[in-house]
C-alpha cells in the first residue's frame, strides 16, 4: 500500500512536470492562443450553419459530376499555372475588394467547394466564412486542398496554352 502511494505521488509529479515544461517551451503559441489568434482557423457551426469541411475524395466526386462550383483561394498567378479544372479564382488575400460578378450570380442555395494551397493553409477557410456572410447557404472547404488534389493525380488545367490536363 505505501509503494502503491510512493510511486502514486511520482507519477503525478512527472505529469505536473510534463506541463510546466511544456508551457515553458510553447509560451510563444500559448500567447498567441490567449489573444485569439487562431480564431478565424475554427468554424462555430451555430455562427456558420452552412459551412463544412469535406475530403478530397469528396471535392473529387463533387468535381466529376458537375454537382458544385469550384473556387480557388490562392494568389491569381499561382492559379493561372495550374487549378482544378473549370475553378474560378477569388484570392483569399484579396479579402476587402468586391466578390466578382461571376462568382455572386453562382446558386446562392448550390454547393461551393473552396480550396487553396492545402497543409496549414488557411485562405479557403477564410473565404469560405467571407462567401458565407454573402448569402451562399452551402459552402465546403476541401482540407487537402491543392497539394492533396496533385498529389491524388486529380486533373488539372492552366490558363496558358499548352500546359492543359497537367502538361508542362
Amino acid at each position: 500500500m505505501r509503494e502503491e502511494g510512493r510511486v502514486l505521488r511520482q507519477a503525478l509529479a512527472l505529469a505536473a512536470l510534463s506541463v510546466l515544461v511544456a508551457a515553458a517551451v510553447h509560451v510563444p503559441l500559448i500567447r498567441r492562443f490567449v489573444r485569439g489568434d487562431f480564431r478565424q482557423a475554427f468554424i462555430q457551426a451555430a455562427e456558420y450553419p452552412g459551412l463544412r469541411l469535406i475530403t478530397i475524395e469528396e471535392g473529387e466526386e463533387l468535381w466529376r459530376t458537375g454537382g458544385a462550383a469550384f473556387i480557388d483561394a490562392r494568389p491569381a498567378g499561382t492559379f493561372e499555372e495550374k487549378h482544378i479544372p473549370g475553378a474560378r479564382n477569388l484570392p483569399a488575400s484579396e479579402g476587402e475588394k468586391r466578390i466578382p460578378a461571376a462568382v455572386l450570380a453562382l446558386p446562392r442555395g448550390g454547393p461551393l467547394v473552396v480550396y487553396c494551397e492545402g497543409g496549414d493553409c488557411q485562405s479557403s477557410l477564410l473565404l469560405a466564412k467571407r462567401l458565407h456572410a454573402e448569402g451562399f447557404e452551402d459552402v465546403r472547404v476541401m482540407t487537402g486542398g491543392w497539394a492533396d488534389w496533385v498529389q491524388a493525380g486529380l486533373p488539372v488545367e492552366s490558363d496558358f496554352p499548352g500546359r492543359r490536363d497537367g502538361q508542362a
